[in-house]
């Protein structure tokens, strides 16, 4: 199944969960971190595939860090590790899900496709990390983004296939050998 249609799948059914919060009584201002975690849910299972739009984001994002990287460094203007653990410290749980949520999303994307991000132990861990976060909209968006993609994929031609249940650690093939496929 293409991106566009995974998120047309989590986008519709987050728009429609947004509706159905607001009639009950909440903000209207809540729809966006639903509709924005729906968006973000339905394309980061697919970190893991080379043609897929968060793949290629996921690249734009990393090449771009390493540019200014190396330009700041050329300026003269470095790192402080110092003020760089501080702000990783670990009484802040939105840090430490935030940096759960990068490495997980790194681990993905050395996964092959449809074996990490497509198996309940990394959908939880996903899903746990954004929850971790704090904003239980976003958190709703998200999670009904990325479970849609699961069942989405099942119903495809490949995806009877997909085998969610199995236990598939990062960076493991098919046959849960060590695979990264970069």
């Amino acid at each position: 199944m293409r991106g566009r249609q995974h998120v047309l799948i989590g986008t519709t059914a987050t728009v429609a969960t947004g509706i159905g919060i607001v009639s009950s009584g909440s903000s209207i201002v809540n729809v966006m971190p639903i509709v924005i975690g729906g968006v973000i849910g339905s394309y980061i299972p697919d970190i893991d595939s080379h043609k897929s739009k968060a793949a290629q984001m996921f690249n734009k994002i990393l090449s771009i860090s390493i540019v200014v990287l190396a330009i700041l460094y050329s300026l003269g203007i470095t790192l402080d590790l110092e003020k760089l653990s501080s702000f990783f410290n670990s009484d802040n749980p939105k840090t430490i899900a935030v940096l759960m949520f990068a490495v997980l999303t790194i681990l993905g994307k050395l996964s092959p496709h449809r074996m990490f991000t497509h198996k309940w132990f990394g959908t939880m861990l996903f899903c746990y990390s954004v929850y971790l976060m704090g904003n239980i909209y976003f958190t709703i968006g998200f999670v009904t983004g990325y479970i849609l993609h699961i069942v989405a994929d099942t119903m495809t031609k490949n995806g009877k296939y997909l085998k969610f249940f199995q236990f598939k650690l990062p960076c493991r093939n098919s046959k849960n050998k060590f695979d990264i496929s970069w």
